[in-house]
């Protein structure tokens, strides 16, 4: 028998995580959201994965376009996390006004985040609720100084020193 999901959501709480934005494309059409979930699936080859709830536009947009990018907030981001959550009234088009360049794969890459990695799908894995994409990593970029931004217990958090 499961856990109860309530009990289930109150342990994941309990972990940090660094705050991302995963952003897609397929056409015309581009849009990203605020992720915690993403992990490194193998070195050789580079691979990520990322879990995208099935309910969500952008899931759509991900099994279409197969590709993403996975952008690493940088620790003063909290605004940008929130508009690409949805947190953010009157937020239609996420990218809007948000400077971005893309790479190999054309996922937009946020212009002002503290990392990027441009990934392209080569499985997609049901799994509950939710899609497992696993990619190849096509190009990476930590050329930005600074800290990462982090999520813990509900609140965004920052590593001190």
């Amino acid at each position: 028998m499961p856990v109860e999901i309530a009990d289930f959501k109150r342990v994941m709480r309990k972990r940090a995580g660094t705050v991302t934005i995963v952003t897609m494309c397929a056409g015309a059409e581009c849009h990203g959201l605020t992720v915690m979930d993403w992990c490194v699936a193998s070195l050789q080859p580079p691979l990520v994965l990322v879990c995208i709830g099935n309910d969500l536009h952008s899931q759509a947009l991900l099994a279409e376009g197969c590709c993403f990018a996975i952008n690493i907030l940088d620790a003063g981001q909290s605004a940008l996390s929130d508009r690409f959550a949805g947190r953010v009234a009157g937020v239609a088009d996420r990218l809007q006004g948000v400077a971005y360049h893309t790479a190999a794969t054309d996922a937009p890459i946020l212009d002002d985040c503290l990392a990027w990695l441009d990934c392209r799908v080569i499985r997609a894995l049901p799994a509950g609720d939710h899609t497992i994409y696993v990619a190849e990593v096509e190009g990476a970029s930590a050329d930005r100084a600074g800290g990462p931004l982090l999520y813990y217990d509900g609140d965004y958090r920052t590593i001190a020193g």
